[in-house]
């Protein structure tokens, strides 16, 4: 018999990896018939578990058969076989012998101790691609490792490490061994070696996953985010709709004195954030996702999803944004074709407007 300190120890070991104690058993269970066939144990190896006492007991299950089947399992053996062993059995006959742990030699623990630590690997990997695998399109904390030959590695739990190519972090930003680092998952793959786990800082998605986490009102269904488009590193905008008359959707992500946003644009190495009220009509729109720039008209031509802005001479380079950006990312943002112009080219071009948008 097995003593209770072993069960014990098994369950810190269960404990300890995060892991089923019943599945630890089952490992157990597959090495301890290893151990007990090189000591002459050649029929079916089960554990029974006494519960109440924590015990653990090991025998050995013989089938008899009238004709060994080799697809019928482990522990057949024939009735002319058994009767050497036993009298008084038939076919159908289940003999049941208690293996002799304390027999076991140095050989059969050291069978044992391999054979169940292989089968812990075994069960960590498959346990940590099962998390991983729950985890796609979240984000989760990961600790730098090292930089080195282009990839930044991430100790992600689980004993688990992520190779994130440089190419998929925020341009400009430092990954210094020891700093943690949110990090979004984008597509896990099993491997033999366990979970393979591609992760990104630099898609538009963490970005909407961090307004999740950190705006109550967008988790709790109240505010929708309908639109983001990024320059990882430099500017993101996102689009907001409220679904409560009584909630302001931009306010609601700003947060008291910016608080929300803010603890965003610190997880994002201070990357900048634009957020703009999302509108029923295309022209409020557009002219909402060019902010902070000041639009004086908007035309529109619903066929080609584009439209035509017309600014002040003042509001134009903002309007445009450094190297286009900003004009490029409402673009984006909102799925719309946007030519901006100055007041006074579009005068000069003959270009009839209304000033429908502000004053």
């Amino acid at each position: 018999m097995i003593s209770k300190n072993f069960f014990e120890s098994l369950e810190a070991v269960a404990f300890d990896r995060g892991l089923d104690i019943a599945d630890v058993l089952k490992k157990v269970e597959i090495a301890m018939a290893v151990a007990s066939r090189d000591n002459g144990y050649s029929g079916d190896i089960k554990i029974d578990f006494d519960s109440d006492k924590n015990k653990i007991r090991v025998f050995e299950y013989l089938y008899v058969v009238e004709e060994i089947d080799p697809d019928g399992g482990k522990g057949q053996i024939t009735l002319e076989e058994a009767l050497e062993r036993k009298d008084k059995v038939k076919v159908g006959s289940v003999i049941k012998n208690e293996v002799n742990i304390s027999s076991f030699g140095r050989k059969s623990a050291s069978k044992f101790k391999q054979t169940f630590m292989s089968g812990l690997k075994e069960l960590e990997r498959e346990e940590a691609y099962i998390y991983f695998a729950d985890k796609v399109g979240e984000i989760v904390n990961g600790i730098v490792v090292s930089n080195t030959n282009g990839f930044i590695s991430f100790d992600i739990g689980k004993n688990n490490l992520a190779h994130m190519p440089e190419t998929e972090g925020i341009p400009g930003e430092e990954y210094i061994p020891g700093d943690t680092k949110k990090v979004y998952i984008s597509k896990v793959e099993k491997t033999t070696k366990g979970p393979k786990v591609f992760i990104t800082r630099k898609n538009k998605e963490i970005v909407k996953r961090l307004f999740e986490l950190n705006v109550p009102e967008i988790a709790n269904g109240t505010v929708e985010i309908m639109g983001i488009s990024r320059d990882p590193g430099s500017r993101s905008k996102v689009g907001v709709l409220s679904l409560d008359p009584n909630v302001d959707a931009k306010g609601a992500c700003v947060g008291n004195a910016g608080l929300r946003v803010k603890s965003i644009n610190m997880v994002l190495n201070d990357e900048k954030i634009d957020i703009f009220t999302w509108k029923d009509t295309p022209e409020e729109l557009i002219a909402e996702a060019l902010l902070p720039a000041q639009v004086a008209s908007v035309m529109i031509d619903l066929k080609t999803r584009s439209a035509v802005v017309i600014v002040r001479d003042e509001q134009y380079s903002l309007a445009i944004g450094k190297s286009g950006q900003n004009a490029r990312l409402a673009a984006y943002a909102i799925g719309w074709k946007i030519d901006i112009k100055k007041i006074s080219d579009a005068k000069a071009e003959g270009i009839n407007f209304t000033f429908n948008i502000g004053k």
